[in-house]
């Protein structure tokens, strides 16, 4: 499968719309509270001690509790985790490591805009505020917390003391680095639960009609510039087409260098099939996509499943072991139980090196 990255002019168009907004928020938060506010144009800060308050409160709950544990127990194990996918990603030559870039598609998946904005919006300010209610747990102190963009995606922060964290046992480090991560994994299964029965329940009062649009051809195959972008696809070969893994499933009974008979809206097309990695390719790229009788439940069913993904994704991408992500902060304070600080410090930049340059490397399986 090819992973290729494109964006379209209106997908570029949508993301220069939501930066402008984002920039103008911004301007009137510089005139109005120019002391919180820092401001470059493409990237900016806004500090407050607002809601500091809610975090204390959570931190002596029954919840902060649960989190703790989960933390402790969650944090090792999405290490792991992030390093296997990491691996897993260079030995299939799939991108598992790419940036969550609104509107831009990475082959046949499509980040939405508005739902991708919106979704990591909220798994970053779960994620910190994870990170809040146990730096409180641990009676220390917060100088503030707020939100931030950098060209049109937004996120949040807190700022803890550091140096008191480190003073903490390393039992404690290890739950408040692991903290945001650990709430990004717990959202993330509610979210895909959401997600499953809001699904469930479209498919049952039959709210929705499946359809794979042909969002573009790629360069170097016989369909490139024969087939207009986004026309619907009915069928191969007779055999119709609903989802996008029946296509996989009509090619497996060809070969390349034989004929496929495309049906679309834009007429048929009779397309000579590619040789990839030995295997038949027609060269288009596809989205799955749905014929929505109720305005509005798509974007619903679009964003919990963003919800999902996102949340997933930074909760492991978070914890891969490099400094420092809270991961490469969880790995340290993992190894300084066993060696001295000078010998743990010197392993974790070893590690945090190699890893960056084999996410670098993953991340350029897209380009």
């Amino acid at each position: 499968m090819s992973y290729d990255l494109y964006i379209s002019n209106s997908g570029i168009l949508s993301i220069l719309i939501i930066f402008l907004a984002i920039n103008i928020l911004f301007i009137f938060l510089k005139i109005f509270k120019k002391e919180n506010t820092d401001y470059k144009f493409i990237y900016g800060m806004f500090r407050t001690r607002k809601l500091l308050e809610m975090m204390k409160n959570i931190s002596n709950s029954k919840f902060s509790k649960v989190l703790s544990t989960s933390s402790l127990i969650l944090g090792p194990i999405l290490i792991i985790l992030a390093v296997f996918f990491l691996f897993f990603g260079i030995l299939t030559k799939t991108p598992t490591y790419v940036p969550a870039l609104p509107g831009v598609s990475y082959g046949p998946i499509t980040l939405p805009i508005v739902q991708t904005i919106i979704s990591i919006f909220i798994a970053a300010f779960i994620h910190e505020l994870a990170h809040g209610i146990l730096v409180y747990k641990n009676n220390l102190d917060l100088k503030s917390w707020g939100f931030f963009y950098l060209g049109p995606l937004i996120g949040a922060f807190v700022e803890p003391d550091e140096k008191e964290i480190e003073k903490l046992n390393k039992k404690e480090q290890i739950k408040i680095y692991s903290a945001g991560s650990a709430i990004n994994i717990i959202a993330g299964l509610i979210f895909l639960f959401l997600f499953l029965l809001y699904s469930y329940l479209i498919s049952i009062f039959n709210l929705a009609t499946p359809y794979v649009k042909i969002l573009y051809t790629l360069p170097d195959t016989h369909a490139y510039n024969v087939i207009p972008n986004n026309t619907i696809l009915y069928s191969i070969n007779g055999n119709q087409i609903l989802y996008i893994n029946q296509i996989e499933k009509v090619l497996n009974n060809t070969k390349p260098g034989e004929y496929v008979l495309l049906n679309t809206s834009a007429g048929l097309f009779n397309i000579e099939l590619s040789d990839k990695d030995g295997k038949p390719f027609i060269g288009i790229v596809t989205k799955q996509e749905y014929d929505y009788k109720v305005p509005g439940i798509d974007f619903l069913e679009s964003l919990l499943f963003w919800l999902f993904v996102i949340n997933i994704g930074l909760g492991i991408g978070n914890m891969i072991p490099i400094y420092p992500l809270d991961g490469g902060k969880t790995m340290k304070s993992i190894l300084e139980i066993f060696l001295n600080e000078k010998q743990s410090r010197k392993i974790t930049l070893l590690i945090s090196t190699i890893l960056l340059i084999l996410i670098l490397y993953n991340i350029s399986f897209i380009l």
